[in-house]
């Protein structure tokens, strides 16, 4: 299991590996909105600050929607992020 953490909302709560991170935000009750759910928009962009050797690399997806410093900075779209191990992952919204 992976403890999420939504910084923002003051939200922690275990989540198995293969877990999307949408349906962990949505489950959690976090304050985190989504768009197209296909990694296109950007509208569900997040910052990880903490584990991020606990989730899967980025996606075509996100790679065609964000840019390279963007990703290096921690920013992820949760809509194409699966949780792939057990540890605490820290995350903050990054609504652009």
């Amino acid at each position: 299991m992976a403890t999420i953490v939504f910084e923002d909302d003051g939200i922690e709560e275990d989540f198995p590996a293969g877990k999307l991170l949408q349906y962990a935000i949505e489950e959690s009750g976090a304050d985190i909105i989504f768009g197209c759910r296909e990694g296109g928009c950007a509208t569900c962009i997040v910052r990880i600050i903490e584990g991020a050797e606990h989730l899967s690399p980025p996606t075509d997806a996100e790679h065609s929607t964000l840019e390279e410093a963007e990703l290096d900075s921690g920013l992820r779209l949760s809509c194409q992020v699966t949780i792939i191990g057990d540890g605490r992952v820290v995350i903050q919204a990054a609504g652009l």
